[in-house]
């Protein structure tokens, strides 16, 4: 298993508005056979003083036709072409020069620089399977670039979702698999006990108590509070008045509709977080237009009755702009560390939805 490194304050600080993802160092390696681990990580052929840590090692492509261009700049010389879903190594990232002025930043590769709104930062480790599964199941998180779940457990059964590095979903059972390995029946938080496929056991990282372990539980509720600037697109949480955590997102923005185009604005005032779920499955819009559907979105705190809420996003990783359908899209890690520090605690043997009375949650503010 790979080893987690301890997140201060002081280092969530650090990392600060600028965007350096936060949070699990972790190192491993993706191939096209995920369960093997090469024995050497490639060097890059370019080396750049202004490279800063970026604390993944691995890149998920989102799209075909993303650029590695031969320097951090959108007018530079494309060097090749990638694939969707194609899993490069990540050696750090570089603020450079466009697309946007909102997203300067960088990852440098093996041969060249991709801009980070095109892959996906992730890690790959591979876990130690557990032998069996209490009925009540348990929570899990993806801790490889990208998995498929499959309709039986065979790795020729046929392929019912991709899912990908920081997807959260319950365990349901283990099973022996026709390989001889172990698999695991997951769901998402609000599919009940209704299997959604089947998934290599040591893909799934299992969840334990120090997952949901409330962040400081000992300010009390009225001095703590959460803001999200619209204008700056950033979510800013603060104890007694002091910046604890800060974090780039992407709220709600405007989408083609049958009806023409529709803003999805993510709605200003002050709320409370009343709703929790650890995992969930997010799906909306019309086919054809905007429509959705997300498996295991992760650490899902909800503040509005319709649906709005903080959590990790694995479709994308353009933060700076409004580009949501209203909720607050934050890393994984991110959303995590928001999800434990708010109230209402999550505890950690709940396999659904948390729901309290609104005036005992978080404070959020959207402005």
């Amino acid at each position: 298993m790979g080893q987690t490194h301890k997140v201060t304050r002081r280092s969530v600080l650090k990392a600060g508005v600028l965007g350096a993802p936060l949070l699990l160092l972790r190192i491993a390696h993706a191939d096209a056979e995920p369960a093997e681990i090469p024995t050497a990580t490639p060097e890059p052929k370019i080396r750049d003083s202004k490279l800063q840590p970026l604390g993944y090692r691995f890149g998920r492509v989102f799209h075909d036709g993303a650029v590695v261009r031969e320097q951090a700049s959108a007018k530079a010389v494309p060097l090749r072409r990638l694939s969707a879903n194609e899993v490069i190594p990540l050696f750090g990232q570089v603020v450079g020069e466009g697309p946007w002025a909102y997203n300067p930043f960088w990852y440098l590769t093996t041969d060249g620089y991709v801009h980070s709104s095109n892959v996906q930062p992730c890690n790959q480790v591979l876990n130690q399977p557990l032998a069996e599964v209490g009925e009540d199941g348990l929570w899990s998180e993806v801790t490889v670039p990208l998995t498929e779940v499959r309709a039986t457990a065979n790795p020729t059964a046929s392929v019912r979702h991709i899912v990908y590095y920081g997807c959260t979903f319950r365990i349901l059972r283990v099973v022996e698999g026709s390989d001889g390995r172990p698999w695991y029946l997951i769901a998402d938080g609000n599919a009940g006990n209704y299997g959604l496929g089947y998934v290599r056991a040591e893909h799934l990282r299992p969840l334990g108590p120090e997952d949901f372990a409330p962040i400081s539980p000992d300010v009390p509720p009225e001095h703590k509070r959460i803001e999200v600037d619209l204008k700056a697109q950033t979510v800013t949480a603060y104890e007694y008045d002091r910046p604890v955590f800060t974090a780039r997102t992407a709220t709600g923005g405007q989408f083609r509709t049958p009806e023409g185009v529709r803003s999805f604005a993510t709605n200003r005032g002050e709320f409370r977080i009343f709703r929790k779920n650890a995992g969930t499955r997010m799906t909306g819009g019309t086919r054809g237009y905007d429509y959705y559907d997300l498996p295991g979105v992760s650490w899902a705190s909800y503040f509005t009755g319709s649906g709005i809420a903080f959590h990790g996003t694995y479709w994308h990783n353009d933060y700076g702009r409004p580009r949501s359908h209203g909720c607050v899209n934050l890393l994984p890690e991110q959303a995590k560390w928001v999800f434990r520090w708010t109230t209402p605690a999550y505890p950690h043997t709940l396999r659904t939805h948390l729901v309290t009375r609104r005036e005992e949650g978080s404070l959020v503010r959207v402005f």
